[in-house]
């Protein structure tokens, strides 16, 4: 999960968007691994022990783009730091759950299916105003089945290690 100045600009981003295009409403995050099948406490306790050996990671907001995928319709590109992609790798490690999808560090802020006009659009109005630096700080664990309405939160930790 971003910090806290960060989480509100971009949530209010979310909810002024959503709001425009009639698109499901959620929380930014950058999505460290999707797919877990644990069970609940299981994986609680994983996401646990992963927050305390985690330093707190810095990340940047690098630029806007958009996709052709309902969940990735619109978003901001993060760094590709080394810090994140081990982080990924411990994830996968951790919950035995690897190759699921490539990972491509990004902050969502529109979800949906909206013609590229509209993105290209949107992409040209928002400049690079949200562009910039950010720290991760906790991460969360959030069962994502069906539409974000659906989404369950389950648990959130500090990342401890310093």
């Amino acid at each position: 999960m971003p910090d806290n100045d960060t989480y509100l600009k971009i949530s209010q981003l979310i909810e002024d968007l959503s709001s425009v295009h009639d698109t499901p409403r959620f929380e930014p995050h950058v999505t460290l691994l999707s797919g877990i099948t644990d069970a609940p406490k299981v994986a609680l306790e994983k996401t646990r022990l992963l927050a305390e050996r985690t330093n707190p990671l810095r990340g940047a907001l690098t630029g806007v783009e958009y996709l052709e995928y309902f969940y990735r319709c619109l978003f901001f590109r993060t760094n590709e730091s080394e810090d994140i992609f081990n982080l990924r790798h411990e994830a996968e490690d951790l919950f035995e759950h690897s190759g699921v999808n490539p990972f491509i560090p990004h902050v969502s802020f529109l979800y949906g299916s909206l013609p590229v006009f509209k993105k290209e659009a949107i992409v040209s109005a928002l400049g690079d105003r949200f562009l910039g630096d950010f720290y991760l700080q906790k991460l969360r664990l959030v069962r994502t089945e069906l539409t974000p309405e659906h989404w369950e939160f389950l648990g959130e930790f500090e990342l401890l290690c310093e």
